[in-house]
């Protein structure tokens, strides 16, 4: 049988450069960028991964080592042990860096205009997979002999600023811990969140459980409440999410003085307290992919103190979009 390559319609993405352990070697054509129908992450879900943005014109990677790390705790919750040929997360950070390397160069290649301005809505993104390993489709990774699998992808795409979110309760199950905070492969619940979410006239759906706020599909949810605190749900219940963390770490620099923020807590998020009650001045979702946007209603209930003006409501939420885009173009913040 011979493989139709079938011209590709025009898309909001392009993927640039792929890493496979399997032949330790990266490839930039597109058609190479497979993954072996054995492979344990794709038949049974036992796989983790991480996602780091890379900002085009500077070619900053945003806090990589955060991101790594992650992997490596969300690897040994998983019972994934690295590969043989990448036993330290020092070599594992070098194949990611030689793949977006290789990701700038086919840019180049293929004629895309560098466009240094942060405005353009060009987004990069390296995205890194550990998986079980191939071998068959059985539970135990025992019968994976060539040990786990490592696959890194880097992609280019389009990206339009949300400026607001409106939010809705998802109906969706929970996922209960340790599930909750690993970054597993096991996406099912979060796309069924997204699209139940569109479904409604909602941009995005948010766990609540027992009348505590915990996330989004793909991002965390924060607060500033009506003491002018900065709260996010406790780790406990969440994924450690890594922009959230940074986002922790301007508050504490005092970076957020300008907008009326000095302190931020991690705590139980009361859902009744926060958004039925309006005790919530603002309320936004944070990622690495979204960074900060402000939902401005959830199910029927506008955020935000009715007595704010216009011209000062989520103030907080487009202050640390702002520091958030500088960080990621390597822009001293602090």
């Amino acid at each position: 049988m011979r493989l139709h390559l079938s011209k590709q319609p025009a898309r909001s993405f392009q993927c640039l450069s792929f890493y496979s352990s399997h032949v330790d070697a990266i490839t930039t054509d597109p058609s190479s960028f497979v993954l072996r129908a054995d492979d344990h992450g794709f038949n049974r879900g036992h796989a983790v991964f991480d996602t780091v943005s890379i900002d085009v014109a500077t070619r900053t990677f945003q806090d990589l080592h955060y991101h790594l790390d992650r992997l490596r705790t969300s690897a040994s919750m998983s019972f994934i042990p690295f590969p043989e040929r990448l036993p330290t997360l020092d070599m594992v950070e070098k194949v990611v860096k030689d793949t977006v390397a290789a990701a700038f160069v086919e840019r180049e290649r293929r004629g895309f205009a560098m466009r240094e301005n942060p405005e353009s809505g060009l987004s990069m993104q390296a995205r890194f997979y550990l998986t079980a390993g191939v071998g068959g489709f059985a539970l135990s990774r025992k019968e994976c002999e060539e040990g786990s699998a490592f696959y890194c992808v880097v992609i280019e795409r389009k990206q339009t600023k949300t400026k607001t979110l409106r939010a809705r309760t998802t109906p969706i199950a929970v996922k209960n811990k340790p599930f909750s905070i690993i970054k597993s492969t096991n996406y099912l619940q979060n796309c069924m969140i997204a699209n139940d979410a569109e479904m409604h006239d909602a941009d995005v759906g948010i766990w609540v459980s027992n009348d505590k706020v915990l996330e989004g599909p793909s991002a965390n949810v924060a607060f500033v409440d009506d003491r002018g605190i900065f709260v996010a749900p406790k780790v406990d219940d969440v994924l450690d999410g890594v922009t959230m963390r940074r986002c922790f770490e301007f508050i504490e620099k005092g970076l957020l003085k300008d907008v009326g923020v000095i302190k931020c807590e991690r705590k139980d998020c009361s859902f009744r307290e926060l958004i039925l009650e309006k005790r919530a001045k603002e309320c936004m979702m944070i990622g690495s992919v979204v960074q900060c946007v402000p939902i401005v209603k959830w199910d029927d209930v506008n955020i935000g103190r009715d007595e704010v003006g216009e011209n000062d409501r989520n103030r907080v939420a487009f202050r640390l979009r702002e520091l958030l885009e500088k960080d990621a173009r390597g822009v001293r913040v602090s």
